[in-house]
């Protein structure tokens, strides 16, 4: 991405679109957190943008944000708290959501 122009809670709802999907079951209660977190607006705006993107595309972006959104350990340990809150979101944090955050607690 040249320019990066997403608010924080922009970010933060394709970053939790992202992983809700890891599943390939996007629940009610996933979509119901996220729009809690960011509002409708920003949610409906962020899942159309998501839907617009390829996979590797999509993580490409959230790596993009590193230094403007996570640049410490403490900002990017707040970004895998509300993940794990999204994981838990459907009573279901399954192999396939575990492996995903462990991977992007990595690369992050």
């Amino acid at each position: 991405m040249s320019e990066l122009k997403w608010s924080y809670d922009e970010f933060l709802a394709f970053l939790l679109i992202y992983i809700a999907n890891v599943d390939m079951d996007f629940s009610e209660e996933e979509k119901a957190l996220i729009s809690k977190n960011v509002g409708e607006p920003t949610y409906s705006k962020m899942v159309i943008t998501y839907d617009s993107m390829s996979d590797y595309k999509a993580y490409e972006t959230i790596l993009s944000y590193k230094e403007v959104y996570y640049p410490t350990p403490e900002q990017k340990a707040e970004l895998i708290e509300k993940m794990k809150d999204l994981f838990d979101a459907d009573a279901d944090f399954n192999i396939m959501e575990k492996e995903l955050l462990h991977f992007l607690d990595k690369m992050m």
